[in-house]
């Protein structure tokens, strides 16, 4: 795998933590898919641009959005509760990021890596598995650790805790402004991915 310059971290950091929704997989396909699926007893369709206009929101928040967009009423609850098992049902739908899997990869073994993610902690653990990369991370922090999400800077701050770092001496990876700011946020420096690697909703 080749690994792009511009995505390298600073010299002289002491760990790599990434965001795992857009930065280390493209779970977009699964997890549009995933909510089509659990609106479909409804009547309801979820469109792809609606979805795409919120990628940085987590699912609450982002169903909270729909709820007072969708003309039709809809158990928020429901939603939620069956998302987990519709997103496993389309895992052959994420694939790994090349160039973020290529830091992993590279770096694996010499620096310290973390995951930071705003999602669901079953869903976040398949997608790396579904990826190959889960083994290689030596803590994976999600939503329930902390309650909080992007944003606020908690995730990154439990993610370097568990690593036993300074924020200083961590390096973050991320995909949307929530996330960028909640690097940012915690006291680590952080590469934006985006000029790198773009989902494409026509496949979603």
């Amino acid at each position: 795998m080749t690994l792009i310059a511009d995505l390298l971290p600073p010299a002289h950091k002491k760990a790599l933590i990434f965001d795992c929704d857009g930065t280390l997989a493209d779970t977009f396909p699964a997890h549009y898919r995933a909510f089509k699926s659990a609106f479909a007893p409804y009547g309801i369709d979820f469109p792809a641009a609606f979805y795409a206009a919120r990628l940085g929101l987590s699912r609450s928040k982002l169903l909270e959005a729909f709820r007072l967009h969708s003309t039709t009423p809809f158990d928020v609850s429901a939603i939620s509760e069956n998302n987990t098992a519709l997103f496993v049902e389309h895992i052959g739908a994420v694939k790994a990021i090349a160039p973020i899997e290529a830091l992993v990869r590279h770096y694996q073994g010499h620096l310290k890596l973390g995951v930071a993610s705003g999602g669901q902690a079953a869903i976040v653990t398949a997608t790396l598995k579904a990826i190959d990369l889960y083994p290689m991370f030596d803590t994976v922090v999600t939503f329930e650790d902390t309650g909080i999400g992007k944003p606020a800077p908690d995730l990154y701050l439990r993610a370097c805790e568990n690593l036993k770092i300074a924020p200083a001496d961590a390096h973050a990876y991320e995909d949307t402004d929530e996330g960028l700011e909640a690097a940012h946020a915690a006291g680590l420096s952080v590469t934006d991915i985006r000029p790198f690697y773009s989902p494409d909703p026509s496949l979603w």
